[in-house]
């Protein structure tokens, strides 16, 4: 560990007023009674608990680190500990690392980034998520501390931060290069397309390239509709010479289905369940043998193998669809 440079200040985002008699017996200090708008500075951090020690105003006790209150953080940060990732979207570092704060993920997370060695000696961009209680603030430009935060109630508002959420599965078309900042990013070139399955707001995205998974800046890439040409000569993988125009396809008929002769069990929320004998409206036909299909009726769209499945006659395609 290394000792806090800095100080640390706490903003009160609603009214705390717990009655922890046990806490408070536990840690042998009292609970600070804290009002929508107060101002916290941190003078202990106790290991291993939720709370910590601070003074508000002449009041001195102890305060919970839950999301009524939130840390008062400017554009870097500076970690305390080591830490080594519990989840994928988090990034390890060691303590001293300064980091740059791309945004607050939560009241006690922010998403940080910073440029760093990996394990075979290369020089990388880290970039994922980073809890709070590992690290402290740095101060602005120009200040030598973190200077005390206004007191103004209105300031004290509730933030509405982006969550990754599970979407149904889409198309994007990458409209220029992207490379990418951490091992958990996906690197694009221009004109390929991606299964997005996992949204970040409006502003990352995360989806299905080569039968890898990653994130990526929404930014770089525009929505494909389900009835828009992206059919034969589309896929995960990069589109062939790029130097060339290429006209990505619908399959030559209005629509193109398969039969399962087997059974397949999805094993990713990009793809779908097939069941033996069942029929599939095939979307969009890729090299690699994962096509994206729709099933008859509507309730399912993704990939599947295509190896489960064989094309179905044009006969029996001319007596069932229009």
């Amino acid at each position: 560990m290394a000792p806090p440079k800095y100080t640390t200040w706490v903003r009160v985002l609603e009214n705390v007023d717990d009655e922890m008699e046990t806490v408070s017996k536990d840690l042998g200090f009292p609970m600070l009674n804290l009002r929508m708008g107060d101002v916290i500075k941190v003078e202990q951090r106790i290991n291993r608990t939720d709370y910590w020690l601070g003074c508000n105003g002449s009041d001195f006790g102890l305060f919970p680190l839950d999301e009524r209150l939130a840390p008062v953080i400017h554009s870097q940060v500076r970690a305390l500990y080591d830490y080594t990732p519990t989840d994928m979207e988090e990034i390890p570092f060691q303590c001293g690392q300064i980091m740059d704060v791309v945004t607050q993920q939560s009241n006690w997370w922010i998403w940080g980034s910073y440029d760093g060695t990996s394990e075979s000696n290369e020089t990388k961009r880290f970039s994922g998520v980073v809890p709070f209680n590992f690290v402290e603030p740095v101060p602005p430009d120009g200040e030598v501390d973190n200077p005390e935060p206004s007191r103004d109630p209105s300031e004290a508002k509730v933030k509405q931060y982006p969550k990754w959420e599970e979407v149904p599965p889409f198309r994007v078309r990458v409209i220029w290069d992207y490379k990418a900042q951490s091992e958990r990013e996906l690197n694009l070139v221009a004109d390929e397309l991606v299964l997005v399955t996992r949204v970040w707001g409006n502003s990352w995205y995360q989806g299905w390239k080569e039968f890898r998974s990653g994130t990526f800046s929404a930014n770089c890439v525009t929505k494909v509709g389900i009835e828009d040409p992206v059919g034969l000569n589309s896929s995960f993988i990069s589109l062939q010479d790029l130097s060339k125009p290429v006209k990505a396809t619908r399959p030559p008929y209005h629509r193109y289905y398969v039969r399962a002769e087997y059974n397949y069990e999805a094993t990713a929320p990009s793809e779908i369940n097939v069941f033996y004998g069942e029929v599939i409206e095939v979307l969009w036909i890729t090299p690699d043998g994962w096509w994206e299909g729709r099933s008859r009726d509507g309730k399912r769209q993704g990939l599947f193998p295509s190896n489960y499945t064989r094309k179905i006659s044009d006969a029996w395609r001319a007596l069932h669809t229009r």
